[in-house]
């Protein structure tokens, strides 16, 4: 708790690269500005690198900030795009700005030296993409999308209780068919988040079936598997939503 406080007042009042002494985020950089907005959470030593998007109206890292320490803790660079303000809302507007974010915050990370914010290398390791909620939808379009957009495409996709489905109008293209995919719903979650989840993956019908997960996360003792279950930091949630992200960045980074 003491760190998440540490880090959210760090994060409240410093743009730019700063340490969080009691965290494992040892620098933060603020890149852009508006919706094209993006933090950087660097950690002492970057095995791979997590672009992270979060729900619908909640564009800052705070109320994410136990979980993006964490994944610092585990060696990931941390890439949190804004992507959300009052001007820009539609699915094409956020995708633009996305791009924009998610490309330089990569740059920036591919443009340091060895031993950036304390450590390295950053340039070439994994990428995955985690998205929950509306993130999670957009999660598939920037992880299909990348490779368009001149970056290395994501070793793996998280989708957590994504809603909504696929973006009336805008394609959804191939995913890389290396790129691993873990889509989960809730089975105490909305009819239309469940229809959603369903949408989405018929979206990726053609992605080799080795390489894609759906997995209904039921509720148990200590676990409502509602829609802000991945949200909450009891044990039971944090072993159905942190653990199987942290598994895959395992497996893609090869131990």
């Amino acid at each position: 708790m003491l760190a998440a406080i540490a880090g959210t007042f760090v994060l409240a009042v410093a743009p730019s690269s700063r340490a969080a002494p009691s965290s494992e985020i040892v620098g933060i950089t603020a890149l852009g500005s508006g919706a094209n907005e993006a933090w950087v959470m660097a950690p002492n030593g970057a095995r791979s690198i997590v672009v992270f998007l979060h729900e619908r109206g909640d564009p800052i890292p705070q109320n994410y900030l136990s979980w993006l320490d964490t994944l610092a803790a585990q060696d990931s660079a941390v890439i949190f795009p804004r992507y959300e303000t009052t001007t820009s809302r539609t699915p094409q507007q956020m995708l633009r700005a996305l791009r924009v974010a998610v490309t330089g915050a990569e740059r920036h990370l591919a443009g340091l030296p060895v031993n950036g914010f304390g450590g390295g290398p950053i340039k070439g390791v994994p990428v995955v993409v985690v998205g929950y909620g509306l993130g999670a939808t957009l999660a598939l379009y920037v992880a299909a999308n990348s490779r368009l957009w001149g970056l290395p495409a994501p070793r793996a996709v998280v989708s957590i209780f994504p809603r909504p489905g696929r973006f009336p109008g805008i394609a959804l293209p191939s995913l890389a068919p290396t790129t691993r995919v873990l889509l989960q719903v809730g089975d105490a979650d909305t009819t239309s988040a469940k229809n959603a989840a369903n949408d989405l993956w018929l979206g990726i019908k053609h992605h080799p079936s080795a390489r894609k997960r759906l997995v209904i996360v039921r509720s148990a003792d200590g676990l409502r598997a509602d829609h802000r279950a991945p949200l909450r930091l009891t044990s039971p949630a944090i072993d159905a939503f942190w653990a199987p992200l942290d598994q895959l960045i395992y497996d893609v980074r090869g131990g």
